[in-house]
């Protein structure tokens, strides 16, 4: 469809999927946006055909084509510990089970084990996150919330980071990545200072009731625009969020909705394409 349409049909598709979004050539010769979304489990045909017909009759477009397809599950992670190696990211030295060697000195060591969560190092969003982790000055955050936590990588290194932390809650929809989490932090000798939680969002008790000097969210653009909300209302005065999971075309927006929310940007980095927001909260 037309680039300008993707938002509505990809917001039309959401309820119906598990991730939605989009890319569009810019530089090629198509002048389409192509829409990918998946699903765990066999989706909705039905619907998804008649949520994209209806959201493509409100933009007076025809219907899109609509191709539906089993994709082949693969440990992804557990594939790229085999074939990358260790990688440092400011302080923090990031590797896997399978490293033998000795953390360098004057580096984090964050041990992260084969697993099927989002979130080894290696990819440009959790790169900048853990840079801008790194940047960070200042007195320790009390309390860390590391939202849609993945693999923990996030939280895990906020509790390396900062040992006198009097709470870490690492969150996230995935029952799977929760257990996947829990295990990192066990694994490298935090799992006494993390609660991990399954939480649609700030939905579940534990995440709800606190509110936080340091928020970690390596999503993507659009559910942060959507949570722009919770995030501002849980983040304490003074206190530092860092967003991404963003493509950088997408990052200008992300940043608009936090800052009608009264935040204001403090440092972008930008890794691959991917940018990584920090913002601060006077």
């Amino acid at each position: 469809m037309p680039p300008e349409a993707a938002d509505g049909i990809a917001a039309a598709l959401e309820p119906h999927l598990d991730s939605v979004a989009w890319t569009h050539d810019e530089d090629g010769m198509l002048a389409e946006a192509v829409i990918t979304g998946f699903a765990s489990g066999p989706p909705n045909e039905a619907a998804i055909h008649q949520a994209a017909a209806a959201a493509a009759d409100a933009a007076r477009l025809e219907t899109p084509e609509i191709d539906i397809a089993r994709v082949q599950v693969r440990d992804w992670v557990a594939g790229n510990l085999k074939e990358f190696p260790p990688l440092a990211a400011g302080r923090y030295f990031v590797h896997g089970a399978h490293y033998e060697g000795a953390v360098p000195a004057g580096k984090i060591g964050l041990r992260i084990p084969p697993g099927a969560a989002f979130g080894t190092g290696d990819h440009g969003s959790t790169r900048g996150c853990l840079l801008a982790l790194d940047a960070m000055r200042g007195a320790a955050p009390r309390h860390v919330l590391d939202m849609g936590c993945g693999s923990g990588i996030l939280a895990l290194a906020a509790a390396k980071r900062w040992r006198g932390a009097r709470k870490i809650v690492a969150a996230d929809m995935d029952p799977e990545a929760i257990e996947i989490a829990a295990a990192n932090f066990a694994a490298n000798g935090v799992g006494n200072r993390i609660e991990s939680v399954v939480s649609r969002g700030y939905g579940a008790r534990p995440v709800r009731r606190n509110s936080y000097d340091l928020i970690l969210a390596n999503i993507l653009a659009r559910p942060l625009m959507r949570m722009a909300g919770d995030l501002a209302r849980h983040l304490a005065p003074g206190g530092t969020a860092i967003l991404s999971g963003l493509v950088t075309r997408d990052a200008q927006q992300v940043l608009t909705a936090h800052r009608r929310l009264g935040l204001f940007p403090v440092r972008r980095i930008v890794i691959d394409d991917w940018t990584t927001l920090v913002l601060g909260r006077r």
